[in-house]
């Protein structure tokens, strides 16, 4: 792994679009884990370290929305992505009130959405400092 390689949690259930953000992140350079539901999510996400966590709102088992929150409470400075289809205003709100540091929706572009997460672990990284 380089030195600017992220350990990514990629949260999405539906198994194309997983593999592919996994695909596109790991061609990046980066390391990833991939689940496909809120809970697996929230236990990898508490238990583990990551530098990024990429979130579907709309997930088997628990939403996007109460992983980023059970995430935001216990690890208050991980850098969480909403990547979802949901885009209206109300949802956007919904996903960067409940702890979200940005919000992206489907359909996205691959440049796109590796400078965005870049971006966030830039930003996380200098408070940090």
């Amino acid at each position: 792994m380089s030195p600017d390689a992220l350990k990514v949690l990629v949260v999405e259930d539906e198994p194309g679009l997983r593999k592919a953000l996994t695909d596109l992140l790991g061609r990046d350079g980066h390391h990833v884990v991939a689940v496909e539901d809120g809970v697996s999510a929230l236990e990898r996400g508490l238990r583990d370290a990551y530098d990024v966590v990429l979130l579907d709102v709309m997930l088997p088992r628990m939403n996007g929305i109460d992983v980023c929150k059970g995430l935001r409470a216990a690890k208050p400075g991980l850098p969480i992505l909403m990547l979802t289809a949901r885009g209206s205003e109300e949802d956007k709100v919904n996903g960067l009130q409940g702890g979200a540091d940005d919000y992206v929706t489907k359909p996205f572009g691959a440049k796109e959405l590796l400078a965005r997460v870049r971006a966030l672990h830039r930003r996380a990284a200098a408070a940090q400092d």
